[in-house]
């Protein structure tokens, strides 16, 4: 199994020997800039986030499947930001939807806590926000971006029209899907999927944001995994999907708004 540690900077800390810390922009020693081997998404972290990096990890995949065919039946894939993890057995100080560690706790933490038994995913939990995850969008992004993109999403098969409305209008949701350890043949489609709906929107009804909203696609990518990931632990054997609160690295152990 390989697991990739997304980063869009220096590492402040190490990381377990089997991550491979990726990135999309030159980010120091131990960390492979994917840009290098796929120039089109150098620089796309700004509106992507760490999807740009994840786009990168998609075609390594399937680069490395490619004189046979696809993904082993069985094969997974973890998936992680350099700060944040998902975990095997609850961990750190509960707080917000983390559990929080500091750098030298996390540096003695075991490689089981990352890697699930064979044929087990972990994810975070499904969170209920309370409102709908239409109207909790709306309160912190331009929602008519989410519009637009679920219903290019929709437009090009990613989704349909009732799952996508279900899941905008019901209030729960697997925060920060791009920590997990899933199947790898599944990420890529997932991955090659939301990649299609982000072209689409870019070359049509996108708009220039800017600070924090300059992610806005980034943050419509998280939904749709999202949804996208619900559906695949429906179809999960229950015993064999792990849930915790996603690990969360910060200095002071503590979990800050914007981590």
């Amino acid at each position: 199994m390989r697991y990739f540690t997304a980063t869009h900077e220096k590492l402040e800390w190490p990381l377990p020997a089997f991550m491979e810390a990726v990135s999309t922009v030159p980010a120091g020693d131990g960390v492979t800039d994917l840009s290098v081997s796929y120039p089109e998404l150098a620089g796309r972290g700004r509106s992507l986030g760490e999807y740009a990096t994840l786009f990168g990890v998609r075609r390594v995949l399937q680069e490395s499947w490619a004189t046979d065919g696809g993904a082993t039946d069985g094969e997974m894939v973890g998936i992680s930001h350099y700060r944040r993890f998902a975990v095997t057995r609850p961990t750190g100080t509960p707080t917000f939807i983390f559990g929080a560690v500091g750098p030298d706790e996390f540096a003695q933490l075991p490689d089981d806590l990352f890697l699930p038994a064979a044929g087990a995913v972990a994810v975070p939990p499904l969170i209920d926000f309370g409102l709908s995850i239409l109207a909790v969008y709306a309160r912190n992004h331009p929602v008519r971006d989410l519009l637009h993109f679920m219903g290019l999403a929709t437009d090009l098969g990613v989704v349909d029209d009732k799952e996508a409305a279900v899941f905008l209008n019901g209030r729960h949701m697997v925060p920060t899907p791009t920590v997990s350890v899933v199947p790898s043949g599944w990420l890529a489609t997932v991955l090659e999927d939301l990649e299609r709906v982000v072209d689409a929107f870019e070359s049509t009804v996108a708009q220039p944001r800017e600070g924090y909203q300059s992610r806005a696609v980034g943050f419509c990518c998280e939904r749709v995994h999202a949804l996208l990931l619900a559906r695949l632990l429906l179809t999960w054997e229950p015993e064999q999907v792990i849930m915790n609160r996603s690990l969360i690295v910060s200095r002071d152990g503590e979990y800050q708004v914007g981590d």
